[in-house]
């Protein structure tokens, strides 16, 4: 048998496989070292293919998809700097637990290390970041190493999916010719799991030893990170209403407006602590906390947190546990335990959180229309009500100020509003491509972001183009970095700072958006921002609405004035 024939049957086992096993989207970035994998990629047949030549900007396209989905998305590279150019995605999927299978091809064993044309050391290339690494073998036609490659196709999926999710890597050497067989070897497998997790279910004396600690604390808040939260909502509002704790919720957590007793407006009411009780013990669900100001608030408080992502995140050093598992199991049985103790409650604590709610809630409304435009919050506070014809519909919002504001102004969505972001390492990185995989998973999505995150992906708007996905971009220009204007930095001469850490650019995207063939409308006012928003969520395609803003000094006297009531 040839060496082609060889490595067609090898593929093909790997890729069926890999589709058996529940993969169903791949992200390929051409190159000419992956050639075999490319085509055995797209002549699955199942599996359906997207193909994008900036491999940094695929990276994180395949990550968007994956963060949505909730399953595994294979991305492909040539060998070199191509693979290098994964790492930022890589980064932020190990971080925000997020499945990737990434693909690599490679020089064989002899040409490494030699001088050799695009070639790098690509084992165990992203280090620590990833959560299982294989250096495949060169096939010679064995059996046996086809079934290597199934298996090994098989436990990539279930390392990747099982908690914390995560990215894995395979490293695949070739040959050459870099050719396959126009015909695929068929599939015979069926769609069984190989590996089989363990179902671990809450200890009893452990959930008995949590609830004996909650005992001791009558001052007490349920926070509620980010994450897959409303499954468990039924159990979050149970707990509350034992406890008669409040919860405060990130709006990352999506259950913010699904029950009147959720409270998100603690970002805004917790920036005057003065008088403010003592916060005994927290219980946090999932990831951290968006909001400082809630962090530094809780920082000395004990801590139970319950993660149902199987990851260690508590990164304040707090006395406390860190509870691993289902989260809607553990609730469950913190709240059945609940039920058999006698725990005395206090309505009053419940109600005097309440109440801030309440009153930041309504200054707020009345703050609102009395800004000086034009001013950043006023997007993030109409964003549910201008939303709505769009809905049901997916928000990816960037970090640095776009996070944050969406925190503090954005009050009470419905569930068809569901928002996201990169927070597993937090970087600006990416953010366009990311809300490009989010769109050709559900059909559409919404960017809401900062220049500079805007200009650093640029290269993500052409899979709208390609893919004739329908989504409206937000573009917040404040003409440079606005979050450090509320950071210690910008205590420096002002020269210093603009040219470090301001870095004011002075550009404009209409261009970017005449190159990828986006619909383009300017705003400078409140009235000009919302009709264009009205006027752009009528269109389908690419749309990019900038939004010039008042300066980045303005803009924080303007925050601490609303902070400062």
């Amino acid at each position: 048998m040839s060496q082609i024939h060889d490595v067609t049957q090898y593929l093909s086992s790997f890729v069926n496989a890999l589709y058996a096993s529940g993969v169903t989207e791949a992200v390929i970035c051409p190159g000419s070292r992956s050639t075999p994998l490319a085509l055995a990629l797209q002549r699955q047949g199942k599996i359906t293919p997207y193909v994008l030549m900036d491999e940094r900007s695929a990276a994180f396209f395949a990550l968007g998809m994956a963060k949505v989905s909730g399953k595994p998305v294979v991305l492909l590279s040539t060998s070199g700097t191509a693979a290098a150019n994964f790492m930022p995605a890589v980064v932020e999927a190990y971080w925000a637990h997020v499945p990737l299978i990434i693909l690599t091809a490679d020089r064989p064993p002899e040409l490494r290390d030699s001088g050799a044309s695009q070639t790098i050391d690509q084992v165990r290339l992203y280090g620590s970041h990833v959560k299982w690494f294989q250096d495949m073998p060169i096939t010679n036609g064995d059996e046996a190493l086809n079934r290597f490659a199934a298996i090994t196709a098989e436990r990539a999926v279930y390392y990747a999916s099982i908690q914390p999710h995560g990215p894995v890597h395979l490293n695949f050497p070739f040959r050459e010719p870099l050719l396959i067989e126009d015909t695929m070897r068929s599939s015979t497998m069926m769609p069984t799991p190989r590996v089989v997790p363990s179902i671990a279910s809450p200890h009893p004396v452990l959930i008995r030893n949590v609830v004996h600690s909650l005992r001791s604390y009558r001052q007490g808040l349920i926070l509620v990170g980010a994450g897959l939260m409303r499954p468990a909502l039924k159990q979050i509002l149970r707990l509350s209403d034992k406890l008669q704790w409040p919860i405060f919720a990130d709006p990352l957590s999506n259950i913010r407006g699904l029950d009147p007793h959720i409270i998100g407006t603690y970002d805004a009411f917790l920036r005057n602590r003065t008088d403010l009780p003592i916060i005994d013990c927290i219980i946090r669900l999932g990831a951290p906390m968006t909001s400082k100001a809630l962090n530094l608030y809780t920082e000395n408080s004990y801590a139970i947190i319950v993660d149902g992502e199987n990851s260690y995140r508590e990164p304040q050093l707090q006395s406390g546990q860190v509870i691993e598992g289902d989260l809607n199991e553990v609730l469950v049985a913190i709240n059945q335990q609940l039920e058999l103790e006698s725990f005395s409650s206090d309505a009053r604590w419940y109600t005097f959180w309440m109440q801030k709610h309440h009153e930041m809630l309504a200054r707020i409304e009345n703050t609102m229309p009395t800004l000086l435009e034009p001013a950043e919050p006023f997007l993030y506070y109409h964003l549910n009500q201008w939303l709505t014809p769009l809905a049901p519909v997916d928000v990816f919002v960037s970090n640095s100020m776009p996070v944050r504001d969406l925190d503090t102004f954005t009050q009470n969505p419905d569930e068809s509003i569901q928002f996201w972001a990169n927070r597993g390492a937090n970087g600006i990185d990416g953010i366009i491509s990311t809300t490009m995989g989010i769109a050709a998973m559900k059909s559409q999505a919404v960017l809401i972001t900062g220049d500079l995150a805007f200009y650093h992906d640029m290269n993500g708007l052409f899979a709208a183009k390609k893919y004739n996905l329908d989504v409206l971009i937000i573009v917040i220009n404040n003409d440079g970095g606005g979050i450090f204007s509320f950071l210690p930095q910008s205590r420096l001469d002002h020269e210093e700072f603009e040219t470090l850490f301001g870095t004011p650019h002075g550009l404009t995207f209409e261009h970017a958006a005449l190159l990828y063939g986006a619909h383009y409308r300017l705003a400078k006012t409140h009235d000009q921002l919302q009709r264009a928003f009205s006027d752009l969520i009528s269109l389908k395609g690419l749309r990019i609405l900038e939004w010039q803003t008042r300066g980045r000094p303005e803009n924080v006297v303007m925050h601490y004035e609303f902070w400062q009531g």
